[in-house]
């Protein structure tokens, strides 16, 4: 094979930012020198390590560069073969007695035996900008706020003359309106066989004027029983009484209505009557 190359990629969100390459034929002459190239991957791995926790991606980056270079130079000297560019890694030189060993981060290393290698990705001008967020060993330290409940030992009361009622339609105009209504006075729960005396109010309008001699119908509908219907009308005050009985049963369904007549204009009022 023309090229035997150990090649360490760091990679940036699926963007390659640099690459060390790194020649490996001299342990292949006769037969490969396995724990020779075992040491020189892990050297290899270890300097783009310390290189990436030092920060210094420009670095690796301007290696790169000055390596596909000398690469492209070499190549078009001499086109029958292609040489193994060498380049001195400076940067082993610098971090060498500076960085401290630390735990292994995840990269990839490839161990390529291939036939030329393609064109290489174009790296970015410029590094993406690292975003690295070092917390003091104090913040851990911190209390954990969680939901509380505060206790109010003493409620402090204010005088009646302190507070003013406010309704809720204060300062807002009710509409008006002249239609007939009617009310059932001291209304209760209705049921099969009650013996009762049925108040009626009949009024009209806003103002609740009230309606003298209005005609009005009580009707106790059911399906178990036959109708019962009872009549009244209103005295001077809009008032009216009516004695009533609802008939036992004790299924089905039953309703009591009560319909007013006065100057044309009829209402009606239905009421739910359960068994009894």
């Amino acid at each position: 094979l023309s090229s035997q190359l150990i090649v360490s990629l760091v990679y940036d969100r699926g963007t390659i930012l640099a690459s060390k390459r790194t020649p490996y034929n001299d342990l292949n002459a006769d037969s490969l020198d396995e724990e020779a190239l075992i040491e020189r991957l892990s050297r290899q791995h270890k300097l783009i390590c310390a290189a990436v926790r030092a920060g210094r991606i420009a670095d690796l980056q301007q290696m790169t560069g000055k390596a596909r270079a000398a690469k492209a130079e070499a190549a078009a000297e001499q086109k029958a073969e292609l040489p193994v560019v060498e380049v001195r890694e400076t940067l082993e030189e610098s971090l060498a007695a500076s960085v401290q060993p630390a735990a292994p981060i995840e990269t990839q290393r490839v161990i390529t035996v291939s036939t030329p290698e393609a064109p290489p990705i174009e790296v970015p001008d410029t590094a993406p900008p690292a975003t690295n967020v070092e917390l003091d060993d104090d913040f851990f330290d911190l209390p954990v706020f969680e939901d509380a409940v505060m206790i109010i030992d003493e409620l402090q009361l204010l005088p009646e003359e302190a507070v003013e009622v406010m309704s809720e339609l204060s300062g807002t105009e009710r509409p008006r309106n002249d239609k007939l209504s009617v009310d059932i006075l001291g209304e209760t729960k209705f049921k099969g066989g009650d013996r009762l005396s049925l108040n009626i109010l009949v009024c009209r309008g806003t103002e609740r004027r009230i309606v003298k001699d209005a005609q009005i119908m009580v009707k106790v509908l059911g399906s178990a029983f036959r109708p019962v219907i009872f009549h009244a009308h209103s005295d001077a005050n809009g008032l009216a009484k009516v004695h009533l009985q609802i008939p036992h049963f004790q299924a089905g369904r039953a309703a009591m209505l009560v319909k007013v007549i006065a100057d044309g204009e009829e209402l009606e009022s239905r009421r739910l009557v359960t068994p009894g």
